[in-house]
Order: structure tokens, then sequence, then C-alpha cells
């Protein structure tokens, strides 16, 4: 009987079993033997937290808060996230918890105006009728975490990533930030593109597995599952706070368990 991994690949590929590749013309030594064994050796790693990637220190790390605003989080307005408005007393809590750490905080707004829309009114039929515009009230950030008078907010942001076309960089590099949290909404667009392109940049980044939302669980598992496997350390609100505090015992444990990397 086929796992559940294999049937699920045979139907969304539309394969048959037959053509799967057997262990003669598949394999590596150790890891799998045949398409069969692959197929779930990558389900596997899709589900592995490899915490033995880097160590998060306080002194180095920032906290992201991408695109929550009053468009994305406010019930009331045309774009509401509804996962985004309902996580945020958690948010509030991991906000409070890096000021009191002297971990920055720093905030994106993404805005879109006439001169600067690029595809985003033929995607999006709320922004073209004005949801996000540059200015208006429902593109300023959600109330019930609204940055502090010194806290850094990113408004000339016009793209899914938060680098893009902003001075991000510059601000992260200047304060010496190497691991960036992400959180945010959404998940799988503005938050992965900016996890992404921050990976990209030589960033580490741990990605926050109950402060990021979107609009559809399965994008937003997705994403998680992408994050995990090649690009950051995913943890909850509750973890990331805990290592913070007190130190990254999931790294060194990780690390202590990881076998060294064969010799080339």
């Amino acid at each position: 009987m086929l796992s559940k991994e294999i049937s699920e690949f045979l139907k969304i590929y539309n394969r048959k079993e037959e053509e799967l590749l057997p262990a003669d013309q598949l394999e590596s030594k150790g890891v799998f033997s045949g398409e069969k064994e692959f197929i779930e050796f990558a389900e596997k790693d899709y589900n592995t937290d490899k915490h033995w990637s880097f160590e998060i220190k306080k002194e180095e790390c920032a906290l992201l808060v991408i695109d929550m605003q009053e468009d994305f989080v406010n019930p009331s307005n045309p774009m509401c996230v509804p996962e985004a408005y309902r996580m945020v007393p958690r948010m509030k809590g991991v906000i409070e918890e890096c000021r009191e750490l002297n971990v920055p905080v720093i905030y994106t707004a993404h805005t879109i105006a006439e001169d600067c829309s690029a595809g985003f009114y033929e995607f999006w039929e709320p922004i073209k009728n004005g949801a996000i515009k540059e200015g208006a009230p429902g593109a300023d950030i959600y109330k019930g975490i609204y940055p502090l008078p010194n806290e850094r907010v990113i408004r000339a942001k016009h793209a899914y990533c938060s680098f893009t076309g902003t001075d991000l960089d510059y601000v992260l590099r200047n304060l010496g930030v190497k691991t960036l949290i992400i959180s945010g909404t959404l998940t799988n667009f503005c938050c992965e593109s900016t996890a992404r392109t921050g990976y990209f940049l030589n960033y580490n980044i741990l990605f926050g597995e109950d402060i990021n939302a979107t609009d559809n669980a399965l994008a937003h598992e997705a994403t998680i599952r992408t994050m995990r496997r090649g690009f950051a350390r995913v943890l909850p609100a509750e973890k990331i706070i805990k290592t913070l505090k007190e130190g990254d015992t999931l790294y060194k444990e990780a690390a202590a368990k990881k076998e060294p990397a064969p010799a080339r």
C-alpha cells in the first residue's frame, strides 16, 4: 500500500505508480533508493527543523513587523486577513519583549500609488479601489501594535519584498543585525518574499510560525514548509521569546547531535 505522501504526489503530478523511477535509476546511498523513498525523504525534510543551522543571539537580532496595517488587520477594512487580526495579541507580546530586551523593532507598510502600482491593480481589485493607498489612513500601521516614535517604519514599500526599493538593508547593517525575526502578513507574499531576499543577502532568518498569517491555511503551511527546508529556522512566538531571554538551547542541543559534514 502506498504512503499518503506518495499517493498525493501521484495525484498532484497526474502520474502512475509505474512511472516512478526505480532504485537503479535514482539513488543516493544511505539516503534514499528509488523515487518512492525520495518522495518520503523530501517530505520528512520539509518537516525537519534545522536548529543547528545558526545560533540566535539577541544582540544580533531585529524583529520585522511586516505590513500589519489597518487595511490588512482591521476587520472593518477591505483586505482584512482574519488570522492576522487574531494573532495581534501574540505579536504584541513578541514586540513588547523585543523592546524590553533592546532588540530593534522595524515596521514596514506596503503602500501603492498610481505611479508605482506595477501589476497590483490587475491582481488585487481592492487595491485598485483604494486599499493600502499611499498616504491613506488604511495604509497606516494597525493601531493595536503601533510603533513607538523612535522605531523605524519603512513606508516607501511598493512591492511584496520589504527590501526592494527601500532602505531596509542599510538600516539593518547600520544596527549590526545578522538575524531577522520575520512576522506579519501575508505569510506567502510579503513575509515570504522578505525572508527569501533576507536570506539571499546573507542574513539568518527566524520565521515566526504563529506570528505570520495569510488568507489560506494551505498557503501558510506551504511557506512554513519551504522556509523550514531551505531558508529559515521556524519557531512559534513562545519559543522565540524564550530563546531571546534565556539563550538558544535548541541550537546547542541540535549542534551537539549533528554529525560532522563528510570530508570533500
